[in-house]
């Protein structure tokens, strides 16, 4: 398998390979139109990728003049990538192939857990069988957390970030090489990464994809590409104030504290404290009471998909996006999630919104789609147009970063 280390491409094989990515398969001619590239050259590259087993051949087509044309794409043993999400209650990781393929897969909980995030997700990274098995270290890894993760992780006048605390405690016990490149990216940029190569916001260049579960957060795309802001904390929704009155405090992640499902659950036991036990216990519980017709259940999810529809209209005012799409945990009640779309567009007719049909896997698999990005920007610098243009890198691996661009 590819480690990685080898010479750099030539330009051409640079072209062929990223078209190869793009189009998942193709003939020598498709590839030449597709790059621009003479034919004889791009059979040269080919040539070349094929020698360092990035490039195979799939099968062979029997053409009408009786010539076979030979089909490419990306070989299983081009290299591979690691997606890990160390989320509140799960830890999960995906190994796939630069073609795609999936060569691993796996999570545990760890909603009781008191070991170090870091710790459980590097042990768990460690024991998988799967990717134990491959004989090479993956070219990237991104390792998603449900922090704020800053684009300087070492900061003279700042306190130590968490999200350097997880990542170095993980890269400690996962066992790949040192080498390896670590990124570093919030949960929320990685569902959205997925929503927009994979979901309802892909050909969309300006979207954006709004969570709502236990936090309220928001990744966003303009012209393509991943916006994290100066200081990485694009999106921190928890950020806006809850009031803008100077005599009723709002302190930090306020809205997030009103607004997400802990929030929820506080207004239901409020509502519910003279009848006790027939109070909901969960999101899930308070939407089943709301379909039987319950009124306090039907007012509770009616005010609160108020103010997330209000909140999501407010993002999109300042974005402009093309496409919002709702996910996360609140989101996957068809009913309290129309409620928010109903709001936001009696508010926003120009841009559409939707209901992310992702599961839980959005975040990991997003994860490793950032590590694909970065992979392939080292791999095909000048013909790759990353989604995400400046990934945050765990300290000893920027070296790695400055040699892509």
């Amino acid at each position: 398998m590819n480690t990685g280390n080898e010479p750099a491409l030539t330009e051409v094989a640079q072209a062929v390979f990223a078209r190869l990515l793009a189009l998942g398969e193709a003939t020598r001619k498709q590839l030449a139109e597709g790059t621009g590239f003479s034919f004889p050259s791009v059979t040269v590259a080919l040539a070349e990728l094929t020698a360092r087993n990035n490039v195979s051949e799939l099968r062979r087509e029997q053409g009408a003049r009786g010539r076979a044309t030979i089909v490419y794409g990306v070989s299983d043993d081009a290299g591979w990538v690691l997606g890990v999400d160390i989320g509140s209650t799960q830890i999960s990781y995906v190994g796939r192939a630069l073609n795609g393929k999936c060569l691993g897969s796996g999570s545990i909980k760890r909603e009781k857990s008191t070991v170090h995030p870091g710790t459980l997700a590097g042990e768990l990274i460690a024991s998988a069988a799967d990717l134990g098995a491959l004989n090479a270290a993956p070219l990237a890894v991104t390792v998603a957390i449900n922090q704020v993760v800053p684009r300087q992780l070492m900061h003279p006048h700042r306190p130590r970030s968490l999200a350097l605390d997880i990542a170095e405690t993980f890269a400690a016990c996962c066992g790949l090489p040192s080498s390896t490149p670590f990124i570093l990216e919030n949960n929320v940029n990685c569902a959205a990464v997925t929503e927009h190569q994979q979901g309802l916001m892909s050909g969309h260049e300006d979207a954006a994809y709004m969570q709502i579960g236990v936090g309220i957060g928001l990744g966003f795309f303009a012209d393509g590409t991943l916006i994290r802001g100066g200081q990485g904390i694009s999106g921190e929704l928890a950020q806006i104030p809850l009031s803008w009155s100077h005599s009723r405090s709002s302190g930090p992640d306020a809205i997030e504290q009103r607004y997400g499902s802990a929030g929820l659950m506080k207004r239901v036991a409020e509502c519910f404290q003279s009848d006790e036990s027939h109070s909901p216990d969960s999101p899930e519980a308070l939407f089943a009471l709301g379909a039987t017709g319950d009124e306090r259940a039907q007012n509770l999810m009616y005010e609160h998909s108020v103010a997330l529809g209000r909140i999501a209209a407010a993002a999109a005012t300042i974005l402009d996006p093309s496409i919002l799409v709702l996910g996360g945990g609140l989101s996957r009640n068809p009913a309290f999630a129309r409620m928010i779309a109903d709001e936001f567009a009696s508010r926003n007719q120009d841009t559409h919104i939707a209901i992310s049909q992702r599961g839980t896997e959005a975040t990991v698999e997003g994860a490793c789609l950032l590590a694909r990005d970065y992979a392939i920007t080292r791999i095909a610098t000048r013909f790759h147009r990353p989604v995400c243009a400046r990934p945050t890198l765990l300290p000893g691996t920027q070296a790695l970063a400055a040699a892509a661009t």
